[in-house]
């Protein structure tokens, strides 16, 4: 169980640089001159080069193997965030980043399943999870400071150190060949389309608000990069709590019923981070919002283990991102026009499309998961 362990710490250092890239990115390319429009498209870009690779990735990986796919996305992301960090060639560098974050999202978890005993997945996927996001509530503290010392231009640059220092922690894991058997989506088609289809509405109504929060926020209230930074740190904590919450919860729900039980529960708290006129209770409503929808991310990469063979673990988590991706991406790109359009009023809008989009979304979940096998 070491190697889980130290797998489990260098996805800690690795999420830690990726969270100050994610909660910063906008700040940095509005430092750049880019407009609203701009950003948005940037956001799709980001992720629809993880669209564009993923079936070719599906395969890829397990013939490259699990820990050969890691390096790789290492040096990408390291190559990616220089050049988004240093202002050249900015697009170029959010295709390589976005490219590295599809080979983890590939590689990552069917090594973690392979370091850890069925009965204990539950457990670590939700360990994992915590670690990666609390990781969070110190990067954004740390870029925060680093945005009122240095200006968000610069910020970016300081992920590097971070995504280093895990690199060494993966060396000579156990497992690290991927399953060599050929991908065979079209034999189960049906059973992933019914496991994508919640993921990718719930995915599209993400893009609408999700990568603006940080703006919608400091434009709103008018706070500062610090108080904006205080604020979604405290938010990846108490996603770090809910998430260590999660095996106690599946023990009396069950995973389908976990998974159901968070995410309902933080629609209204949506609700209030979109209308509620106050601060205090904006920023309440986006801890717990962020907890609740977040925290059944373990939970359901366990249980959708439970429905796959070994052979398409890789292929499935890569698709079903890319597919979310796709649809955030294109969500992001018409938040970006609605902004455009209406400003802060164009809010509005947004939050109850993604109201509807997370609520039909999650009713679609005991349908998914109706029975094991196909």
């Amino acid at each position: 169980m070491r190697a889980a362990y130290r797998f489990l710490l260098a996805a800690f250092l690795f999420s830690f640089g990726a969270n100050l890239v994610y909660f910063f990115l906008n700040f940095h390319l509005e430092a750049l001159g880019y407009t609203r429009q701009a950003i948005g498209l940037a956001q799709a870009v980001l992720l629809l080069s993880g669209v564009a690779f993923a079936l070719p990735l599906a395969y890829l990986i397990p013939r490259l193997g699990y820990l050969r796919s890691l390096y790789l996305a290492f040096l990408l992301t390291l190559l990616g965030v220089l050049l988004l960090g240093l202002g050249l060639l900015v697009f170029p560098g959010l295709a390589l980043y976005g490219l590295a974050g599809a080979l983890v999202q590939g590689a990552a978890a069917p090594l973690l399943a392979r370091l850890v005993p069925e009965e204990r997945r539950v457990a670590f996927f939700s360990l994992q999870a915590a670690l990666t996001t609390a990781s969070g509530f110190f990067s954004t503290l740390l870029a925060g400071y680093l945005s009122e010392l240095f200006g968000a231009r610069f910020v970016l640059l300081f992920a590097l150190p971070f995504f280093l220092l895990g690199l060494p922690l993966i060396r000579g894991l156990p497992a690290g060949d991927g399953d060599r058997r050929p991908l065979r989506l079209s034999r189960r088609f049906l059973l992933w389309f019914r496991l994508f289809l919640p993921q990718v509405l719930i995915g599209f109504g993400a893009g609408l608000v999700i990568p603006f929060l940080n703006l919608y926020l400091k434009e709103r209230f008018d706070l500062s990069y610090g108080a904006t930074g205080f604020v979604f740190a405290l938010s990846s904590l108490a996603t770090g709590v809910a998430m260590l919450l999660q095996p106690l919860l599946v023990g009396r729900l069950g995973k389908l019923g976990a998974i159901v039980f968070v995410q309902a529960l933080s629609l209204p708290f949506l609700a209030a981070l979109a209308w509620a006129p106050w601060l205090p209770v904006v920023t309440f409503a986006l801890l717990i919002r962020g907890a609740l929808m977040n925290a059944a991310g373990p939970v359901y990469a366990a249980l959708v283990m439970d429905y796959l063979e070994e052979e398409e673990r890789p292929g499935f988590f890569l698709v079903e991102t890319a597919l979310w991706g796709l649809l955030f991406a294109l969500g992001s790109a018409l938040s970006g026009l609605v902004q455009g359009a209406l400003g802060l009023l164009g809010f509005n809008y947004l939050f109850a499309a993604t109201l509807t989009l997370y609520a039909l979304g999650i009713a679609l979940w005991p349908w998914a998961f109706r029975k094991r096998v196909d």
